[in-house]
């Protein structure tokens, strides 16, 4: 039988798919189209599993365009006011938001040595195609989130009024998920789809919400405790579909007048909990700040080696910060809440260049440097995203939920 790419589709053995395309002889497959397949076809097999790439609704920039410009009608209103004879009514008027998606370039690379065969299908270099298939759609999937949490409307656990109100006991709870999709009716944002509003939780909210007292009579009232004890996530219920990810956002961070700030707390003898918070410009005796921005390499934490590389990473040293401020007390703990999605119809639009938006493979031996992109230069192997962006047209659609579950922080 003939070899054929759709066998790639998905790939679950690196070596034997490779010694298949070698075995074909020379010429019948190249290795640049091995790799963009393979990158293509990884994509593609995994994208389901990023829900918050999934939330989005494509609407491509046409013709060369460098931004996507998009418009919203305000509606009409009925009443019941009868019209006077002979008198014409006034004239209704129109008006319309405007919104305006960027889109953005994005993309990595990876240099080899000359001992990697660039003229076959090198084994090495088709791991790390497929590495770099999953990186690139966590890029998406990660612009993707930040968009989204960069909207949201906040609501904090038990109507807390602001992050520094949230205590160690603020779990999330049906009624307020129930109440943020009240507000949403209220404001006549449609379901995202089925009749439902979506919700994506971390698996320490649905350990949680599980035991919730209106989850618990919701299931003996229906009697439909078996697919929720089967894999821990919620049935449909009160409008909403509940979606699980590793990815929700759990962080101390918070945003007070333009500053951002890290809330921490430690155990107290007479008060249960006391909470404090550093500043993004806190300094310590000697002047030296806690935070610092920096480029470079993250490590793996099995091998130890540099791995991935990173620019502008924020590190705040917290540990620091509790060993100046420990005094008589217990050691300072970082207060991290998690951040619960809820979102409607029209939250997430994604926007690029025609053709320009989907990930490309780029794989090049030695002496084929010299070329204007600088991702497409030198020994190497990287994909790139040519152009790609994320905006909503409903902003009152997405709620950024922020709650502290029980299995989130240490103590």
């Amino acid at each position: 039988m003939p070899f054929t790419l759709n066998a790639l589709n998905p790939v679950n053995d690196i070596n034997n798919v490779v010694d298949m395309v070698n075995q074909a002889g020379a010429g019948v497959v190249a290795p640049e189209v091995f790799y963009s397949k393979q990158l293509l076809d990884t994509i593609r097999y995994d994208a389901d599993k990023y829900v918050y790439f999934r939330l989005a609704d494509s609407a491509p920039i046409q013709e060369r365009a460098d931004k996507l410009m998009v418009r919203r009608w305000a509606p009409l209103q009925a009443h019941t006011v009868p019209l006077a004879e002979g008198v014409p009514p006034k004239s209704d008027k129109g008006s319309v938001e405007k919104y305006e998606m960027d889109a953005a370039q994005y993309g990595r690379y990876m240099e080899f040595t000359d001992k990697v065969d660039f003229k076959v299908v090198d084994p090495v270099v088709a791991h790390y195609t497929k590495e770099y298939s999953l990186v690139a759609m966590e890029t998406l999937d990660l612009l993707a989130r930040d968009t989204l949490f960069s909207i949201a409307n906040p609501f904090y656990a038990g109507q807390a009024a602001n992050f520094e109100a949230l205590t160690v006991t603020s779990r999330p709870t049906m009624t307020d998920l129930r109440l943020i999709v009240l507000s949403m009716k209220k404001q006549l944002v449609k379901p995202r789809n089925n009749g439902r509003y979506h919700v994506i939780g971390s698996p320490e909210f649905f350990f949680d919400m599980i035991s919730d007292p209106t989850v618990d009579k919701y299931m003996t009232i229906n009697q439909t405790t078996k697919g929720m004890y089967d894999n821990t996530t919620l049935v449909a219920m009160f409008d909403m579909e509940f979606y699980e990810c590793q990815m929700v956002p759990t962080s101390s961070e918070y945003v007070k007048n333009s500053k951002t700030y890290r809330r921490m707390y430690r155990a107290a003898a007479t008060t249960g909990y006391e909470y404090s918070s550093i500043a993004e410009d806190a300094v310590d005796d000697s002047g030296e700040p806690y935070v610092s921005t920096v480029d470079g390499y993250v490590k793996d934490s099995r091998t130890g080696r540099d791995a991935s590389y990173i620019p502008g990473q924020e590190i705040w040293d917290t540990e620091r910060w509790s060993t100046d401020n420990k005094d008589t007390g217990n050691d300072w703990y970082e207060f991290k809440a998690q951040h619960i999605l809820v979102v409607g119809k029209d939250a997430l639009t994604r926007t690029g260049i025609s053709g320009e938006d989907s990930a490309k493979m780029f794989v090049k031996p030695k002496g084929s440097s010299g070329v204007l992109d600088p991702i497409d230069q030198r020994q190497s192997i990287g994909f790139k995203i040519n152009s790609v962006g994320f905006g909503s047209t409903r902003l009152e659609a997405v709620v950024d939920y922020i709650c502290v579950p029980s299995q989130v922080l240490p103590v």
